[in-house]
């Protein structure tokens, strides 16, 4: 054809032009109550109870839930209630919690009798109730409006907004898990500004043993990071795990956890 030029391949040492690697495209995500009964029964169960991340996580919230002025605290995203107990051990707050998945709420309830616990869907609604604290575990990124959440959430709170999520590169095992998107640092003060918060402190964890170490070489395992119930060698994996995630430098990682305040209207 006139006027076209064939393309010729790079001589040696010419740059050459490299498709960059494209993240696969997250599924359209859906809300509804009945996935999230599945995943609570089939996928999320034992990885909560004895996953060394969700582990720390729980430990590290409590420890500067502890160091706040608060005595009501929602959970909303709450599951089987991990936090919840944890704060009922402290004998010292009143504690309700707010989930979409009625097995996760029933698990709840079980584990913290003398709580409040709600059918919510945070992106959507909000409860009429004020707490001191309203506080979210590993919720935010699964959420495909999660600056609704945000704000409905500062709608609630009284004093604090508390919440952990995760930051980089998204891999293909957190898609089939339902994350919608990963966060960066920038991105997060973006959204609590949209949302009306404004951040106290924001704090990482996880480097160098869980991110990038476990979290990249995981997804070479067939299937991907296990999911379902755990026998007794993945709990004693996962219980090595946990110890050696003690020695992870503080303040890097791909763990965040953020507090925040709402803004004075």
């Amino acid at each position: 054809m006139s006027g076209s030029k064939t393309p010729q391949a790079p001589g040696p040492g010419q740059p050459q032009n490299v498709e960059p690697e494209r993240a696969p495209a997250p599924p359209r995500v859906t809300t509804s109550p009945a996935l999230y009964d599945q995943l609570w029964e089939l996928a999320w169960g034992d990885v909560q109870a004895h996953g060394p991340v969700h582990r720390h996580t729980i430990e590290q919230l409590v420890r500067l839930i502890r160091a706040i002025p608060v005595r009501s605290v929602l959970d909303v995203g709450c599951g089987a209630g991990d936090l919840l107990a944890a704060l009922h051990a402290e004998r010292r707050y009143d504690l309700a919690g707010a989930d979409l998945s009625e097995a996760a709420l029933t698990k709840a309830r079980a584990r913290v009798p003398s709580g409040r616990f709600y059918t919510l869907d945070i992106q959507r609604a909000r409860l009429p109730q004020s707490f001191d604290l309203v506080v979210s575990v590993q919720v935010l990124e699964h959420l495909v409006d999660d600056i609704a959440a945000l704000c409905n959430m500062g709608a609630m709170a009284k004093r604090f907004v508390l919440f952990s999520t995760v930051l980089g590169r998204m891999r293909r095992s957190e898609i089939r898990i339902g994350h919608v998107r990963n966060y960066s640092v920038p991105e997060i003060q973006q959204k609590l500004a949209a949302a009306g918060l404004t951040p106290i402190q924001i704090r990482r964890w996880g480097f160098p043993f869980y991110s990038p170490l476990y979290r990249t070489l995981v997804e070479y395992l067939p299937g991907g990071p296990p999911l379902g119930s755990m026998g007794r060698l993945s709990r004693g994996i996962a219980h090595l795990l946990y110890h050696l995630y003690r020695a992870n430098w503080p303040g890097r990682g791909d763990i965040v956890t953020v507090l925040a305040a709402p803004q004075p209207i």
